[in-house]
């Protein structure tokens, strides 16, 4: 069969050993003319072919010109290795000429790398070694390409004119003797599942399309099976630069989800998008997508919060470790969300700010009304109050510690922590009914003295004493009341900013100075640290 350009090329099972740029095909290209610093072998025997290659050097690409010695031959040459393939001979174009003499189709001629034909001779010492497979492939000028391949082959020495002596096919099944690859498709072995238009990747409900066939017609790099026919992938479905192809209806979303593209009808369609400061990108079903964290409801790219954050401690689990201010919505509260300070740096964070004062050089009035200290006042910067009626609703949903930091007018700091701290509701007068166990560093257990007592203001005298008005003599409102005799207070954090000397509290005992400069007072649930 005359075929004008074919391209025909004979291969033997060996792979490789050492490269070499474009070698010149003839009987004087030996081991005399060779580097032997190239090559794996660095004593006087080389590889018989590329199979001995193959055994000392599976781990590097061995594909393109080796050096071989087939058993008996008199020197080492070149040979053009193509994958685990001895090429013998190789036609593309008519750059080479194959109408040659009997002595130059014994000696070989050509170009290792380019069009050749390895000689007669080398071809019978190799094909006298062991058994051989012999493969050939086919392509015409139109395109068309076909292989076959047999399972023996085998020339006789130049006594016998290099005599064709086995030959044997390795499938006998075929309905002709050449084996022709659709337009776009290449010979080549199926190891895997086919990669098609529907499936790039090839792993979509794959079971395995190749079976048992090891050689058969598959499409080259970069194309993909549409049908019984290769197409180049940009050309099937929507191509995405970096990703690959994206089947027709069907979406893909960027690693970071910071894209989102569809295909629709061969049309790709792309728009940047980013996922909502409470969501995740993550991979859900399969598919990335930005979805909105536990206690967030949305799409992902907008996302509301479902969540009743009670306290500053739901804050720092479900919403932010940051200090700052934000809403929350103790249970049985019917007023709807306020505002409270965080702070989530201290002893483990996740505490919800009640009180805080701050030596300033303008007086901040603590000395306010039943009703002020009933709804809260002031501004965290310069000194509130968070209200009594928030103050009820938050330490009866639970059990909750207390800790108050203070620094005195020594600028020493210290802290007491209670690990109880409780108020009841406006009809008890916000008595102080639950005060635990102190510990911390301000030396003196000076609150328990206000235990059990009721909150009083300049307008509402609830301290039980007979000498004195207490809220109204220290100008500010507290859990005043006598323990021992007619004292109002062992510690007052709320009282007259110039009271003493410009100063915003006053702790009993403390090792220092017991007057204060600076004063916060927070709670969080028990145990939380």
């Amino acid at each position: 069969m005359e075929l004008e350009g074919q391209l025909c090329r004979i291969f033997f099972l060996c792979l490789l050993a050492a490269q070499q740029s474009d070698a010149e095909v003839t009987q004087d290209n030996t081991a005399a003319e060779l580097d032997t610093s190239y090559f794996f072998y660095q004593d006087q025997s080389y590889p018989r072919d590329c199979k001995d290659i193959q055994d000392h050097c599976s781990t590097q690409n061995t594909t393109g010109a080796q050096v071989i010695q087939p058993d008996g031959y008199n020197s080492p040459f070149w040979v053009l290795c193509s994958g685990d393939w001895t090429v013998i001979q190789r036609r593309s174009d008519r750059l080479v000429g194959f109408s040659r003499s009997w002595a130059e189709y014994r000696d070989g001629f050509g170009f290792t790398n380019g069009n050749h034909w390895l000689g007669n001779e080398k071809v019978a010492h190799l094909t006298n070694q062991k058994t051989y497979e012999l493969r050939i492939d086919i392509e015409t000028e139109s395109g068309l390409t076909g292989f076959i391949s047999y399972g023996s082959f085998r020339i006789i020495d130049g006594f016998s004119d290099y005599s064709l002596v086995s030959v044997v096919r390795n499938n006998d099944t075929l309905e002709s003797v050449v084996t022709w690859c659709p337009t776009n498709t290449i010979p080549g072995n199926c190891n895997r599942c086919i990669a098609t238009c529907a499936d790039p990747s090839g792993t979509v409900d794959c079971s395995n399309d190749c079976g048992d066939i090891q050689q058969t017609c598959i499409c080259p790099p970069n194309y993909l099976m549409d049908g019984t026919n290769c197409i180049r992938q940009e050309d099937c479905g929507c191509y995405k630069e970096g990703h690959g192809i994206i089947a027709d209806g069907v979406s893909y979303v960027a690693p970071d989800c910071s894209e989102r593209c569809a295909c629709s009808s061969g049309v790709l369609s792309c728009v940047r998008q980013s996922c909502d400061r409470d969501a995740t990108c993550k991979e859900v079903d399969g598919v990335k997508s930005c979805s909105c964290n536990e206690g967030f409801a949305g799409n992902g790219l907008r996302c509301t919060s479902i969540r009743t954050n009670r306290d500053c401690y739901d804050i720092m689990r479900y919403v932010s470790t940051e200090s700052g201010v934000y809403s929350i919505t103790p249970s049985g509260w019917a007023g709807g969300p306020f505002n409270v300070n965080c702070n989530m740096t201290i002893d483990g964070g996740g505490w919800t700010v009640i009180q805080r004062r701050v030596q300033t050089s303008s007086r901040y009035d603590f000395n306010r009304d039943w009703g002020t200290y009933k709804s809260g006042f002031g501004s965290y910067s310069r000194g509130f109050w968070i209200g009594n009626e928030q103050l009820y609703y938050l330490t009866n949903q639970g059990e909750y510690e207390l800790r108050i930091d203070m620094v005195n007018r020594d600028l020493s700091a210290y802290h007491a922590k209670y690990d109880l701290f409780r108020i009841n509701a406006e009809s008890d007068k916000y008595k102080l009914s639950g005060l635990g166990s102190f510990t911390g560093t301000a030396g003196y257990d000076a609150m328990s003295r206000h235990h059990n007592k009721y909150f009083s203001t300049r307008d509402r005298d609830n301290d039980g004493t007979s000498q004195y008005h207490c809220a109204d003599y220290y100008d500010g409102g507290w859990w005043y009341g006598p323990s021992s005799g007619n004292d109002c207070s062992y510690c007052n954090l709320n009282w007259m900013y110039t009271y003493y000397s410009s100063t915003v509290g006053y702790w009993y005992n403390l090792p220092g100075s017991d007057y204060l400069l600076y004063t916060e007072m927070k709670i969080r649930p028990r145990g939380a640290n």
